[in-house]
């Protein structure tokens, strides 16, 4: 087979949809020898993107498709398995980056995978072409816009959502990353379950335990003292840090141990407005201020900071997988976290699983694993335990078994 893979998170490596694109590349180009890949784009990889795809292992050259030219938005000869190959969407689309992102979805995308020649065309975030000769997969994460309405303000949002939905049910499969996804995508998208393939995410290979040398110096650059209970992922609505800030309060009245702290990856003050509710007046209303550390952390020092925690709390109401709790497991955090939608399957019996609602039983569940040392280190061999299930090599093997099928389905 030759395979195409819509490639546009490439220009965003960083965020959830580019990880996962760049986990499932490295792993297929491990398992797969014998299938030709293609990835397509709209824009040539740009020089910011050299330190992600470098650091994900790809192994081959990645050839340069704009007359050899480098620096900002021009391609690099990068270390990656599969050639790269871009088309361009036309002038108007590039005036506006929203516009552009659908031309190339639903036109220029599908002419480029068509133009390669390829067998089936792998679109690895949801917004599949509604129309298309190519046979299509698509991995849906989530369907938050459908299930969530502060997620789909705005008569564009709607609109785009019923294209992407539409296009889906024409979509010869689809992969989805968790069993609670799988039926909430039946639920909205009404696709039955014979052409939903659930395939599991996994942390990526840098989340490993960190010796203690390592995360007391990078404590010391983030300003957090030994004791410090550690989130990560994300400020918007449904993560519901609010609730976790008052929920921290209230163990803060039960403890009487003024060094714990509470560290959240962010910055509040750049992301204003009812969809990034502020958890800094929270905090002040409640006397815990001084105990709440705002800082974005670096890609490179998350393994220490989940390393060094005294424990990972992870509140989210609503979660199409859940990456961050098994990134702390896979260091060997004691994980304290919601049991709300895909949670509980990500993280087993290797947490304390809670009502994110429920702030008492938020703030005991907290306060055990903090006075509890026994219960603590339970928790951190579980969570190794539960981390080595979820791997990428094996969401790969079950990716091409699914391009397998998707291939084999279309020449029926």
């Amino acid at each position: 087979m030759k395979i195409g893979i819509n490639a546009l998170f490439l220009q965003n490596p960083t965020n959830g949809s580019g990880q996962y694109l760049l986990h499932l590349l490295h792993a297929l180009a491990e398992v797969d020898r014998q299938n030709e890949y293609v990835l397509l784009g709209a824009k040539p990889v740009g020089a910011g993107l050299a330190p992600a795809l470098v650091s994900s292992k790809f192994s081959s050259s990645l050839e340069e498709r704009e007359g050899g030219r480098r620096g900002q938005g021009q391609a690099l000869p990068l270390q990656v398995s599969f050639p790269y190959q871009v088309s361009s969407v036309p002038a108007f689309a590039q005036r506006n980056e929203n516009v552009e992102k659908l031309v190339w979805e639903q036109l220029t995308g599908p002419a480029a995978a068509r133009k390669a020649g390829v067998d089936l065309f792998h679109v690895p975030y949801f917004a599949p072409p509604l129309y298309a000769r190519t046979p299509i997969i698509v991995t849906i994460h989530d369907v938050i816009p459908f299930r969530l309405p502060a997620y789909r303000a705005g008569a564009k949002v709607v609109a785009y959502m019923r294209l992407v939905a539409r296009a889906a049910q024409k979509a010869t499969l689809v992969i989805t990353v968790s069993q609670h996804a799988k039926q909430d995508i039946m639920d909205v998208l009404h696709i039955p379950a014979e052409r939903i393939r659930v395939i599991y995410e996994a942390a990526g290979e840098e989340y490993i335990p960190t010796d203690a040398e390592t995360v007391a110096r990078v404590r010391e650059r983030y300003g957090v003292g030994e004791q410090y209970i550690f989130y990560l992922g994300g400020l918007d609505l449904r993560k519901n840090v609010l609730q976790l800030v008052r929920a921290f309060a209230h163990l803060c009245t039960q403890l009487h141990n003024p060094n714990v702290q509470l560290l959240i990856s962010g910055d509040p003050a750049k992301q204003a407005g009812p969809f990034f509710p502020d958890p800094r007046p929270v905090a002040e209303e409640l006397g815990v201020a001084d105990r709440v550390i705002y800082r974005f952390v670096e890609d490179e020092d998350k393994s220490a900071m989940y390393s060094g925690a005294s424990l990972f709390v992870f509140p989210s109401l609503y979660e199409g997988f859940g990456l961050p709790p098994l990134e702390a497991m896979s260091c060997g955090a004691a994980v304290v976290c919601s049991n709300r939608t895909s949670l509980p399957e990500v993280v087993g019996d290797a947490a304390l699983s809670v009502d994110p609602n429920d702030t008492p039983a938020l703030a005991e569940a907290m306060r055990h694993v903090l006075i509890e040392r026994s219960l603590q280190d339970d928790l951190r061999r579980r969570s190794l335990q539960r981390a080595a299930q979820f791997s990428w090599h094996k969401a790969a093997m079950e990716t091409l078994a699914a391009y397998e099928e998707a291939y084999v389905r279309r020449r029926k």
